[in-house]
């Protein structure tokens, strides 16, 4: 019988084979497009998705019959869809490390094309094939999983579905089913990434991670171009998550509550082929409405503004409602101090990141210390490369993954932020003023202008204006924010009896 490092051997050569046979046709593919003639293409990127598409045909028979023909096949529409989501994944690096060379380094020979999309870009892809294909795509599949925490107590039922992409989903949730708690539901919670099949949401969660800290302006090329509910993403998601998202709704549920747009998409289409009879609400928790949040079969889409509720029913959204943001009872206006470090006269300004410390962070510090205005307070969150960066920095205070990020923004006098996530509606919470700066780009982006389109924060956009802007916030009557408000009656086909 092979032994195991026999069997592991003779996979990796088979799919290097493969792959070698998959690379040339790509290469070639991609050559044709960009050379001289009938078939010429002065766009790199389109020239790249041809050819990766062309070399994917290649790949998968190969390594279907090949490299892992001894491995059952199961279901071969999950093996199918997991093979096209991790080669998009994989041509993320190819295409992530083109951009980079072509549009922002400005190496436009076709020379450069080929050294950075054909050798760097396919090298860190094929690593990132193998260790996939081998776990992942051509592996037995793995029992539907429980859903996260679920509650003890009978009666009504809401499930919150979320995703553990950041901190700004699972923020919403975790109000949303607190107060869902409080009405006297028995309340479920799920992770959308865990209800994908065995290692799917990893692979999502990491790549993203990685491309927001290593390529951002690669999430804000790719984002106009993933479509709404009828484009792939959403399809192929939804067809991922159904077997989990259905095993998530147990006896009792009377509403489904999902505060991630690849969640609503999928729970969209069990509402329209009848899989699921209760009422589905989407939260929209972006300030800008990107078309995935947009699903047909989904009865409700609460808005946190009207901005965004006008762009949700432009859309087609149904049963549009603008709630308020959902934001902890605890980020309220108040005196508190907190120990962060060296005090001084001058006003503190937290700077935040989102859970995982993205973006120009320590740019936007070194900007803020060259207006000798203000002292930095910077939460890096799990970054630690970002903190090590700040403690050099003379003048600044670097903190780590923070608990009580209520208390600390009472302890300081305005929050300047990048992504226009939930952390700009708790500071607004707390009574603080907005300031976006070096904004990250994709729903970064139109989130920072919808927030600065219904006055919630300034924007500083550039060095030059940034002292002035905060000259200006910090001059200005601290802003007024209500608390969002949820009527659960609204959503429900018929009235809940709250628990005693």
């Amino acid at each position: 019988m092979p032994t195991m490092p026999r069997i592991a051997s003779r996979e990796l050569l088979t799919f290097l084979a493969v792959g070698g046979s998959g690379y040339v046709v790509d290469v070639a593919v991609f050559n044709l497009l960009r050379a001289q003639g009938a078939l010429a293409t002065t766009d790199p990127a389109w020239a790249r998705t041809v050819a990766v598409l062309a070399a994917m045909v290649v790949t998968y028979a190969g390594n279907r019959w090949l490299t892992w023909r001894g491995v059952p096949a199961g279901d071969r529409r999950r093996e199918v869809a997991l093979f096209v989501l991790v080669n998009l994944v994989g041509f993320g690096f190819s295409v992530g490390c083109l951009l980079v060379s072509h549009d922002l380094l400005r190496l436009t020979s076709r020379l450069a094309d080929n050294l950075s999309a054909n050798v760097v870009g396919v090298a860190l892809g094929t690593l990132f094939r193998f260790v996939a294909y081998r776990w992942l795509v051509f592996a037995a599949p793995a029992p539907p999983p429980e859903p996260r925490s679920p509650a003890p107590t009978g009666g009504p039922r809401v499930l919150v579905v979320s995703a553990s992409v950041g901190a700004g989903h699972d923020g919403a949730a975790d109000e949303l089913a607190r107060r869902a708690a409080a009405e006297g539901y028995a309340v479920d919670r799920a992770d959308f990434l865990e209800l994908l099949p065995r290692g799917v949401g990893r692979v999502l969660r990491s790549a993203y991670h990685l491309q927001l800290l290593v390529a951002p302006a690669t999430w804000g090329w790719l984002m106009p171009r993933l479509g709404g509910a009828g484009s792939g993403p959403a399809a192929l998601s939804a067809r991922l998550a159904r077997r989990g998202l259905l095993a998530a709704c147990r006896p009792g549920t009377e509403l489904v509550l999902s505060t991630y747009p690849l969640a609503s998409q999928a729970l969209g289409r069990l509402r329209l082929d009848g899989s699921l009879t209760c009422p589905v609400a989407t939260f929209l928790t972006d300030m800008s409405v990107h078309p995935l949040w947009v699903a047909p079969g989904i009865d409700h889409h609460l808005a946190l503004h009207d901005l965004p509720a006008a762009q949700a029913r432009g859309l087609g959204a149904a049963g549009v409602v603008v709630t308020g943001p959902m934001v902890a009872p605890a980020f309220r206006p108040g005196p508190a101090r907190v120990g962060t470090g060296p005090r001084d006269t001058r006003p503190r300004t937290l700077v935040v990141a989102g859970s995982w410390g993205v973006g120009d962070v320590a740019r936007t510090v070194e900007d803020l210390l060259a207006t000798g205005l203000v002292t930095p307070v910077v939460v890096c969150g799990t970054n630690q490369g970002l903190r090590r960066r700040v403690l050099g920095l003379p003048g600044a205070v670097a903190l780590g993954w923070v608990d009580d990020m209520a208390s600390l923004m009472r302890s300081c006098d305005v929050v300047v932020q990048n992504a226009g996530g939930l952390t700009s509606l708790e500071a607004r919470q707390c009574g603080l003023p907005v300031l976006t700066y070096r904004s990250l780009p994709g729903h970064g982006r139109t989130n920072n202008a919808a927030l600065a389109a219904a006055g919630w924060a300034a924007w500083a956009h550039g060095p030059r204006d940034l002292g002035a802007t905060l000259l200006a916030v910090l001059g200005a009557e601290p802003p007024a924010a209500a608390p969002g408000v949820l009527d659960w009656a609204a959503l429900l086909p018929a009235p809940l009896v709250a628990a005693a």
